[in-house]
């Protein structure tokens, strides 16, 4: 089995980043405001992540997406422990809205419920627009991690 690997995006890969997002339905990435990474398997590009800065002291985990046909090799766990390692803009909460099959995944890196908590209107808006009607088949939640 290859090894998986985490580099950083380069400005050049956008499109197809956003191609890859666009296939699932998640929100296209800003390359200006945004950590992105991408997860190889060998020599083939297995998945995606992103931290996006909202302000000073708050940034957002999201758009992990693992293709297919690696699924089940441990790309997720590489693509978000990089994310949350090498986090470049060093705010104090690192805000996560998974679906709610994954919360023992992310309570392994530290995220936990924040529903107690208010989040930053961003991520607020996103939540409730991860749960309106049609969106998703799975209750999308607020967790959260403080440095």
């Amino acid at each position: 089995m290859s090894k998986v690997t985490v580099k950083q995006a380069e400005k050049n890969e956008l499109n197809w980043v956003n191609a890859k997002y666009s296939e699932v339905d998640f929100v296209k990435s800003n390359y200006e405001n945004e950590y992105i990474v991408i997860a190889k398997v060998g020599n083939e590009n297995a998945g995606l992540g992103r931290l996006v800065k909202i302000d000073e002291k708050n940034i957002e985990l999201g758009g992990i997406y693992v293709f297919p046909n690696f699924r089940g090799l441990g790309v997720a766990e590489n693509i978000v422990r990089n994310l949350c390692d090498r986090n470049p803009f060093g705010a104090s909460v690192i805000w996560c809205l998974p679906f709610e099959n994954l919360l023992d995944f992310y309570s392994k890196f530290g995220f936990e419920n924040c529903d107690n908590i208010k989040a930053p209107k961003e991520v607020t808006k996103k939540l409730e627009w991860c749960n309106s009607e049609n969106k998703y088949k799975k209750k999308v939640l607020l967790l959260c991690k403080k440095k």
